[in-house]
């Protein structure tokens, strides 16, 4: 078993794509848009750049949004790259723990 920022992947489940080894995995993760909006998300996979997101299509995606995994405490910035239906790619842009400390203080 492999670790990508404690999301744990099978070597079997594991594709390689432009952007790095992307690992299969259903962690949920919440999308917080700019006016606080949360929209619950699973994460397909994920890579070191990146991930793909399972999110229903009624919802209208910004650029760039806040993306908060599920049971750890990492929230990062992402970049909407593409969407097909219930799917959208992001590209992680930075991780923001350091926003959730300040957020804590």
């Amino acid at each position: 078993m492999t670790q990508l920022d404690g999301v744990a992947a099978t070597p079997a489940a594991t594709e390689k794509r432009i952007g790095g080894e992307r690992h299969e995995t259903m962690r949920l993760a919440t999308i917080i848009l700019e006016d606080g909006e949360q929209i619950p998300c699973m994460i397909r996979d994920m890579s070191v750049s990146g991930a793909k997101l399972g999110v229903a299509r009624r919802y209208q995606l910004p650029e760039t949004f806040m993306l908060t995994i599920a049971g750890r405490n990492l929230t990062c910035r992402v970049q909407r790259a593409w969407r097909r239906g219930d799917f959208v790619g992001v590209s992680l842009l930075a991780a923001a723990e350091a926003l959730n400390e300040q957020q804590g203080a």
